[in-house]
């Protein structure tokens, strides 16, 4: 059951007609949720105000809403609301405490949530990291997310308000899709318009301001693609060329973004005899292509679809949409909703009798 919760502590059930759960490899989950108000959601849609959670009594887990959108529709009212799981919160805190030199992951992770209400776990060992810089003085959220991350070259999960950190999240190995006869269920989107195959990089400077590090990368795809430059690096934690040429190999990206789409449901039936398909966000798999080559490939997001869960999907690849992205996205979608609803309405006719109608169809399926 899903029900909300306002700032004052009161609860009422919702039924809503659509409602999915979007789960992201390192990333906050977000929840859509539309219903009309009716005689079973007019407490509800009242209740969709400012800091209001969306709770799912099955999990546990938490959403603070975000955007919400209505219309009306007949004599109801039709609404749409987002919801990013309350780890979000972490952003309400600013963070006015600082960090200098090399410091571990720990004493990070402690100055940033220090009275913020987030917990975590450290379940892997991280070296030291030395920073440039003064590290904190800004957003609890942002912090983790855009710096911490990166700097120590961890992935998380979250439940609610607690971070469980890792070398890596989730399992090699854990799928085989080989019915390459039966791809037609598969969706794919390629985006070629970032590739690089050469990168330029310096490290430290001295006293004289010359570089200690300096090196470039060529990748063995410029044969195939052809010699383009990507952005040159400039960091000043290195100071030999080997760790720098490392780097620089991990930030260049040689190779097609490309994403596939399947149904979870038909996912897990094509597993191999003896074997399930586990379609956890973060699982790493293979996966036939068109070309009959194996792929391996990860799976970097998960739509549940809370009222017909056959249509739940996920998807293999590249995911690059960061936290800032989401949230602004929102707007987005904030702006869009109202065009969707305004073709809904249309749709349903202007009759009172027809709109009643369809609002009993749509809450019966809920």
């Amino acid at each position: 059951m899903l029900y909300l919760r306002d700032v004052f502590g009161h609860e009422a059930p919702v039924k809503p007609t659509a409602a999915s759960l979007t789960e992201t490899v390192n990333q906050v989950t977000k929840v859509d949720l539309s219903f009309f108000d009716n005689s079973n959601n007019s407490t509800a849609a009242a209740m969709l105000q400012p800091r209001t959670i969306l709770v799912n009594s099955e999990t546990g887990e938490q959403y603070r809403i975000q955007t919400v959108s209505g219309t009306n529709v007949g004599n109801h009212r039709s609404c749409k609301a987002t919801f990013l799981g309350v780890l979000h919160d972490w952003n309400d805190h600013h963070i006015d405490g600082v960090l200098t030199g090399t410091q571990s992951l720990d004493a990070c992770m402690h100055l940033i949530t220090a009275n913020t209400g987030v917990t975590y776990t450290i379940h892997d060992s991280f070296s030291n990291y030395a920073f440039s810089e003064n590290f904190g003085n800004g957003k609890g959220f942002d912090l983790f997310l855009n710096t911490l991350m990166s700097d120590f070259g961890f992935e998380w999960t979250s439940n609610n308000s607690h971070i469980d950190i890792y070398k890596e999240v989730g399992k090699r190995g854990a799928f085989v899709w080989l019915d390459k006869l039966d791809l037609s269920s598969m969706s794919d989107q390629s985006d070629y318009t970032q590739i690089a195959t050469h990168i330029k990089g310096t490290g430290k400077m001295d006293d004289n301001q010359k570089p200690l590090a300096e090196t470039e990368y060529t990748s063995p795809n410029a044969t195939q693609w052809g010699v383009i430059d990507a952005d040159p690096v400039s960091d000043e934690r290195f100071t030999d060329n080997n760790s720098l040429l490392d780097y620089l190999k991990s930030k260049i990206q040689d190779h097609p973004k490309i994403q596939r789409t399947a149904n979870l449901n038909e996912f897990e039936q094509s597993s191999p005899r003896g074997k399930l398909n586990d379609g956890t966000v973060g699982n790493y798999g293979y996966i036939r292509d068109r070309n009959g080559i194996d792929v391996e490939t990860r799976i970097s997001e998960k739509v549940t679809d809370w009222i017909n869960t056959v249509s739940t999907a996920i998807t293999f690849g590249n995911i690059d949409e960061s936290f800032t992205q989401i949230t602004a996205g929102l707007q987005v979608a904030h702006d869009n909703s109202g065009k969707e609803i305004e073709a809904l309405k249309n749709s349903v006719g202007s009759g009172i009798g027809q709109v009643d109608n369809f609002i009993q169809v749509g809450d019966a399926d809920a």
